[in-house]
């Protein structure tokens, strides 16, 4: 019996793909196809196994958000949107808007805190949605992270060993929220985002960044380097 069930006939080619590993790249001579790219049509909710007409999605959360989002079938704004309305008042939409519109989107602080962040997260790969978002936020300072770094586990954080004397002002929002959201408790509001004078408009990205997050998981970093 032959290797290929296609051999000698125009779909060769196409059986010889399906059956190559994902990235995978032919040594030597041959020609290397990349992966098959998604457009904003292919992910259109009738092709959705759990697509019925006429009928609300019984998904809480859409199983496609990595490829809706690299086709440039979403908008960040739309997460945005749903992740902050109606609760938020019109200060906060005011800052959102500022924040989250017309830009080219980067939700780490800097490759310090990208290395930090997936470094742990490959590390307690079986943490909760909240607590990789509140991961995020801790690690996102150096002054916060050493602090951190040896108080948490896949579980959870220990924050209350966490000695916080001597931090920086306009870091203590990140360390609340990061705590709000992984607890969640009340340390950090709606109100205190808007609030300039609370949180600096640095770390209200980030909160942000981190909540969104914490909703729709790691999906939402697809949008990274997108235009919002």
């Amino acid at each position: 019996m032959t290797r290929y069930f296609m051999r000698d006939t125009p779909l060769c080619q196409l059986e010889q793909q399906m059956m190559t590993p994902p990235n995978f790249k032919v040594r030597g001579h041959g020609r290397y196809s990349p992966g098959f790219q998604y457009s904003s049509e292919d992910t259109e909710c009738p092709y959705c196994i759990n697509f019925r007409r006429n009928q609300p999605c019984p998904l809480k959360l859409c199983i496609c958000l990595d490829e809706r989002i690299a086709a440039g079938a979403l908008n960040l704004n739309e997460f945005v949107r749903d992740c902050f309305f109606p609760e938020a008042g019109v200060q906060l939409l005011a800052r959102l808007e500022r924040n989250f519109t017309c830009c080219s989107i980067s939700f780490f602080l800097n490759e310090c805190h990208r290395e930090r962040w997936q470094h742990w997260r490959e590390r307690y790969y079986r943490m909760s949605g909240r607590n990789l978002a509140a991961l995020f936020l801790l690690t996102a300072y150096e002054d916060i992270w050493r602090r951190m770094i040896w108080k948490f586990d896949a579980r959870g954080f220990d924050f209350q060993s966490v000695q916080l004397s001597g931090i920086q002002p306009e870091l203590y929002s990140v360390y609340q929220a990061a705590k709000a959201i992984s607890t969640g408790s009340p340390n950090i509001t709606l109100a205190d985002l808007a609030s300039p004078e609370l949180v600096t408009d640095e770390a209200f990205h980030l909160i942000v960044c981190a909540l969104l997050l914490a909703k729709y998981g790691d999906a939402i970093l697809n949008f990274e380097g997108k235009t919002c």
